[in-house]
């Protein structure tokens, strides 16, 4: 009996060594992209923006990863088994990047697939790293678990660490709102912009600039207090600028930029977006289902029309209106016309001809 229960110990431990042997994570790269904001303060040359991580637990991954950057993280995992019946079925992998968000995680899982024996799948998650993120070393969970024959389990996980840091100088344009974007008959819309300080330093003498020459728009507010963003609450590191555009009812329709500029020391440009104003003509809405049989088509489109259509040519307009066909009435009035014209033209004639004759 004793036997029985030591060679059931050993089997169990065996078939526990045997998942953790067949399901492997054997490679794990990242890699990182930032802010547009960024362009204007990092050289390219400087970042590590990407790296193949060490496949060990507690590996750093290596990168420069700021508020707001964008991580990515793939994830290989392969079927190290041998043999017949050796395929793992409905394999996933989960990310995890723990208390991130506000004390939050973030989480992601791959799709089910399934490995034949030797074979491997990658699969790439992407993180959004908080703007209000605090600067510090999270840990990084990588799992996979799928299951083989006699619905075995297998599991690996692999345990990395994810810094984020913080500039000393590091100010954004994190909202920008347009309202409306679109304007046809009214012609009234409200641009708002909020910016963050994310860095370390206590910030004041930021600029905020709206400007449009075509628009006529060119608004700068100097002087910005934003607290560090260390030290400060999100009310008081954050300032909120709003202006209101109204235009004329002839103002010629079309797209027109804004451009919104962010100022370090008021003159040094920080970062930089652009919202599009469209305006269109304005007009009364047609309803297709009540539009009218005769259209008036604008001039320079069209100046032969037949059997209901109209031919294009420039400098002329024309109206366009639905043709009948197969109409008697039609035919007898034309036909009535006819005849009245040839009678008049007779008795013409024929009255030249006796005035001839009478002489």
């Amino acid at each position: 009996m004793k036997i029985v229960i030591i060679m059931a110990i050993l089997a169990l431990l065996a078939a526990q060594y045997a998942s953790a042997q067949g399901l492997k994570i054997t490679e794990v790269d990242a890699s990182v992209d930032y802010d547009d904001a960024y362009a204007y303060r990092l050289d390219r040359n400087d970042r590590k923006d990407s790296v193949s991580v060490p496949i060990a637990n507690n590996s750093n991954i290596d990168l420069d990863v700021f508020p707001g950057s964008n991580v990515t993280i793939t994830t290989r995992v392969e079927n190290e088994l041998e043999g017949d019946d050796s395929d793992i079925n409905g394999v996933f992998v989960n990310v995890i990047i723990e208390e991130i968000d506000d004390g939050g995680d973030f989480e992601e899982d791959s799709l089910d697939f399934d490995l034949e024996s030797g074979n491997d799948y990658r699969f790439d998650t992407k993180f959004s790293i908080p703007l209000d993120v605090d600067a510090g070393t999270y840990n990084v969970i990588l799992e996979a678990e799928g299951s083989g024959k006699n619905d075995l389990d297998y599991t690996t996980e692999l345990r990395l660490k994810l810094q984020v840091r913080k500039q000393s100088h590091d100010m954004r344009i994190t909202r920008l709102s347009l309202t409306p974007s679109v304007l046809s008959c009214d012609r009234k819309s409200k641009l708002s912009a909020d910016i963050m300080n994310l860095g370390t330093n206590r910030e004041d003498q930021i600029g905020l600039e709206f400007k449009s020459s075509s628009l006529g728009v060119s608004s700068v507010e100097r002087d910005i207090v934003l607290e560090s963003s260390d030290e400060a609450s999100l009310e008081d590191r954050t300032h909120t600028k709003t202006y209101n555009i109204e235009l004329p009812s002839f103002f010629k329709a079309g797209t027109y930029p804004i451009v919104i500029n962010l100022y370090w020391k008021n003159f040094v440009l920080f970062d930089q977006k652009t919202a599009d104003l469209i305006i269109r003509d304005c007009g009364p809405a047609v309803n297709p289902d009540e539009e009218p049989d005769v259209k008036v088509t604008n001039a320079s489109n069209l100046t032969h029309q037949e059997n209901g259509q109209a031919e294009k040519s420039p400098g002329q307009g024309v109206v366009i209106a639905p043709r009948r066909d197969g109409s008697n009435m039609d035919f007898f009035l034309i036909a009535a016309g006819g005849l009245i014209i040839m009678a008049v033209a007779a008795f013409i004639i024929l009255g030249s001809y006796r005035k001839s004759n009478s002489r």
